[in-house]
């Protein structure tokens, strides 16, 4: 018997029955956030629409590890600014004939029975149950939309399975300064979940829900540091204990509502994830998290070699690159730099940066298209820069959104990192100097 027949016998006997095992998963993704910590970033897309590493968008991380731990079932819930979301899902996520699977949108909708949009996490889903239904499932994995981390969730399933939980929440140790702004739990000594509150902020509650010890492989110098922890809004639900749990239509919100109750009545178990996963809540976090991309050793690594982080194939040429230096830097392609100079940036598709300017920590998100010969014309008729960065600029802690055009001799300099001010086109917050989508910014503009 060839060794082609031998590999065959071998996968069907050792891995099909894991994979119609995860075929019984069926996955939620919640892209309906307005993300208003993110304004201006949010003020034309979703929160999971927001473009991250030069190429990619946010949606795009729970799809991908979605994809890499043999989930193929995936619904995607939306509601607010969705058109560049839904355009993204329908350009990238397209599932061959040969497979079973799909990355379908649910839109939210007006009915005969609800008048209303989705209300919060739980409405969301609540109100998606009769699409879900038509796909026989034993659990349904809930994701959220807007976080950086890799994740195998196979490995979830069967912790959940193996503890024979009903519902099952992915959590994250995380420091004091922190938990305010999460969902933070207690377990006992079997990894079942006793307690629950969402973002605690009163001192007695952070103290009583401060661990005496560390958990599974957690080292106790972990534990030390990172004494509590926090739910990361990834749910595993049997899926009759979800329609259960979801009965109440008062409860809007899993994180504030239902999994506080859920507790009280169903077995929940802890499933703890010690790898990188950022909460992408503002725009210092989501401006860190970016530039950590381009740093020798990233946290989130993208030159991963099993799990790839997939997108939109948009078959863009080679970058040029004339006289350009680089330190600390990431270049995607499809762009145009001039003897320009780099320090620690980030940039993203079909950029174009003139001579003689110096970027420093900056994410240059990109554009969404090539401008023409004749287009490039008009603008120097009418007076209005190229999209892109034009010549002898210095930039400074900033992010510039896609298709902005920015002029010749501007200069964008660091800004105190308390000041939140806005101008045409532009804005300040947390420091960090946001040049908005589609803005225009003069030629000689000082910012």
């Amino acid at each position: 018997m060839g060794s082609p027949f031998l590999f065959l016998i071998v996968k069907y006997i050792f891995f099909y029955p894991f994979e119609v095992a995860m075929h019984n998963v069926l996955t939620v993704i919640l892209g309906g956030g307005a993300g208003t910590r993110l304004h201006p970033l949010t003020k034309y897309r979703s929160k999971p629409a927001v473009p991250i590493g030069g190429k990619y968008r946010l949606i795009d991380i729970p799809i991908s590890n979605c994809l890499n731990s043999n989930l193929y079932r995936i619904f995607i819930l939306t509601q607010f600014n969705s058109a560049s979301l839904n355009r993204h899902i329908h350009h990238g996520f397209t599932l061959d004939s040969f497979r079973e699977g799909f990355v379908d949108i649910i839109a939210a909708e007006q009915t005969p029975e609800s008048q209303s949009w989705f209300q919060g996490t739980a409405d969301a889903v609540r109100k998606s149950l009769k699409h879900l239904r038509p796909h026989p499932c034993k659990e349904i994995l809930i994701l959220s939309g807007d976080h950086i981390y890799r994740m195998d969730y196979r490995k979830m399933i069967e912790s959940h399975r193996k503890s024979s939980a009903e519902i099952t929440i992915a959590v994250i140790p995380v420091e004091e300064e922190k938990i305010s702004g999460f969902g933070v739990l207690q377990v006992d000594e079997k990894n079942r979940i006793v307690d629950f509150y969402e973002k605690p902020k009163h001192p007695s509650l952070v103290e009583k829900f401060k661990r005496t010890k560390p958990v599974e492989s957690e080292t106790e110098y972990e534990w030390k540091v990172k004494p509590y922890l926090a739910s990361m809004g990834i749910y595993l639900f049997n899926v009759d204990v979800l329609e259960k749990a979801l009965e109440d239509e008062s409860m809007m919100d899993f994180g504030k509502e239902v999994i506080p109750n859920a507790i009280q009545k169903y077995y929940v178990n802890a499933y703890l994830f010690l790898d990188y996963w950022e909460d992408i809540g503002t725009i210092r976090s989501f401006f860190e998290a970016n530039l950590d991309l381009a740093q020798p050793n990233p946290k989130f690594d993208l030159f991963h070699s099993k799990n790839r982080l997939f997108t939109r194939i948009r078959h863009l040429p080679f970058s040029k690159l004339n006289q350009v230096t680089i330190q600390r830097s990431v270049v995607s392609e499809g762009c145009h730099l001039d003897g320009v100079s780099l320090r620690d940036c980030l940039i993203g598709i079909r950029s174009r940066i003139g001579p003689g300017s110096k970027l420093q920590r900056v994410f240059m998100m990109g554009a969404d298209y090539y401008e023409t010969e004749e287009e490039r014309e008009l603008n120097r008729k009418i007076g209005r820069p190229d999209v892109g960065i034009g010549r002898n600029c210095i930039i400074e802690e900033a992010i510039i959104d896609k298709n902005a055009r920015v002029g010749n001799n501007v200069i964008i300099r660091r800004r105190s990192i308390k000041e939140h001010v806005s101008g045409n086109g532009w804005t300040v917050r947390e420091g960090i100097m946001v040049i908005e989508k589609d803005a225009i910014i003069p030629d000689n503009s000082i910012l």
